[in-house]
């Protein structure tokens, strides 16, 4: 070993360089980690599609949400207050157009909006819904008049 102050050799077992009365420092043999494969950077998990030979990353927004959202809320809207006939039916009608505008924009890339789907079941239903009594009411009014106690 060698004295680290005046670099004279000396024995491995001193305390102290004999030369320059330096104390040594008794090192242990340091064993060296093997260095650290740098990590790859994260990728975004590929969905392989038949249709194709390269694998086609996937979406992380549902194309027409917004327009699922939207239909499934006018459904909705439409559903509740079908007596309110001038309210529901137009509701219905928008919610029935952007939840079919919804469902072609997600099928075109090989996914379903159950939004979009829920909206328009909503809709179809309260649309029923109001024409049933939008009928009623005129068959009433109908009636009412044939026997004379007309408003």
């Amino acid at each position: 070993m060698f004295c680290s102050n005046c670099g004279a050799n000396i024995p491995d077992d001193s305390k102290a360089c004999i030369y320059c009365g330096v104390p040594v420092n008794q090192q242990q043999p340091q064993f060296q980690q093997p260095e650290q494969q740098a990590q790859p950077a994260y990728q975004q998990p590929v969905y392989q599609s038949p249709a194709f030979s390269q694998p086609v990353p996937r979406m992380t927004e549902m194309p027409g949400k917004g327009m699922g959202v939207a239909s499934l809320v006018l459904g909705i809207v439409s559903l509740v207050m079908f007596c309110i006939w001038y309210l529901s039916l137009p509701c219905g009608i928008i919610g029935l157009i952007l939840g079919g505008v919804a469902m072609n924009k997600a099928k075109a890339v090989g996914m379903r909006n159950g939004l979009a789907v829920g909206g328009l079941v909503c809709s179809c239903i309260a649309l029923g819904l109001t024409i049933l009594i939008c009928v009623l009411a005129i068959i009433g009014l109908a009636e009412l008049s044939a026997m004379g106690m007309a408003f």
